[in-house]
Parts: structure tokens; sequence; C-alpha cells
């Protein structure tokens, strides 16, 4: 091997090793548990969800808020997180997977089919899912969409998610702030 073959092998090795840098600190990683700070989140009022006085006037939900949480396992582009929520002695959680390649996913449920779709890369995930129910006795399906963008801070200790979700109600948009336990 000549040196001029030497010196491209191994300006060929380096390049390889900074692609593989800058791939590897490009994909953020969520995993962990995270606790939701209440005080740094806007979540928009969910209506009709007070309690009923013994008179049918509506009155307020419960003062303590629930303890929120997010257990995301990151496995380079496979994702799955558990959301659970907790008030007094009761608690409810949920999962939910995906892969975050932007390839588009439908599922059926008892509720229509939901197509979802999830791209990492930068500093962010943004995860979109759109619901299409069929109408009543025949008539105009109804359509749901949500879009959420995680994003990290620079210490990787906070994770914020703004969402944007469409209705035929309407738009809200919702951040929801957690803290790394």
């Amino acid at each position: 091997m000549t040196r001029r073959q030497s010196t491209i092998g191994l300006i060929a090795a380096a390049l390889v090793l900074v692609v593989t840098a800058v791939t590897t600190q490009a994909q953020p990683q969520f995993a962990g548990t995270w606790t939701l700070d209440p005080a740094q989140s806007q979540i928009p009022a969910r209506e009709g969800h007070g309690h009923k006085a013994p008179d049918g006037a509506q009155t307020q939900a419960p003062t303590q808020p629930p303890v929120v949480k997010l257990v995301v396992e990151q496995n380079g582009a496979n994702i799955k997180v558990t959301r659970s929520m907790a008030r007094d002695n009761r608690e409810r959680s949920y999962s939910q997977s995906f892969v975050a390649d932007g390839t588009e996913r439908t599922e059926q449920g008892h509720r229509g089919s939901t197509v979802t779709k999830a791209t990492l890369g930068g500093d962010r995930l943004v995860t979109t899912s759109t619901t299409t129910m069929p109408g009543k006795d025949g008539g105009e399906a109804k359509t749901f969409s949500r879009e959420s963008t995680w994003t990290l801070s620079p210490d990787g200790r906070t994770l914020t998610i703004n969402t944007v979700m469409h209705s035929p109600r309407g738009d809200k948009t919702m951040k929801t702030v957690y803290l790394k336990s």
C-alpha cells in the first residue's frame, strides 16, 4: 500500500467516525421517568368535567391535581411511552409505542381508525395522529388530529411537549413540562 492510499484510508476512517458521532448526537434521548410540573404547564380546561352538586349545578373539579408521570423507553427510533395519572388512591395508565422513522401506521380501534407518524431528529421528536370516527346513523365521519413536538432542555432534565389538537369543535393548544425524576 502506498503512502497516498494509507492517507486516504485514514481520512475515510476519520470521516466515518465524525459522521457517526454527529448522527448519534443528533438524536435526542428521551428515556427516563418524567414527572409533570403543573406550574410550568399550560393545559386547557376540559369542558363538562366538573362535578354535579345535588341540585344539578356544575361545581369545580377537585382542587388536588393528579400526579402525572411518563416512563419513556427508547432504543434508537423505537419509543414506548407509559403515561400514568394518580389521584387519591386511584391510578390509571396507558402505553403507546411508535417507531420514529417517519412511516405512517394505521390501527383500527373501537372508535375508528387512527393513522400515526413519528419522526426523530435534530433536537426533537414530532408525533402526529389522525383518528377518523364513523358518523352515527350513516352521518358524516368526524376527524380528530393531534401533533406533539417533544424537546429537551440543553441539560436533558426538562422535557417540554407542545401539542396542537384539531377537532370539529375547534383547535386547542397545550404545553406540558416534565422534570426528570
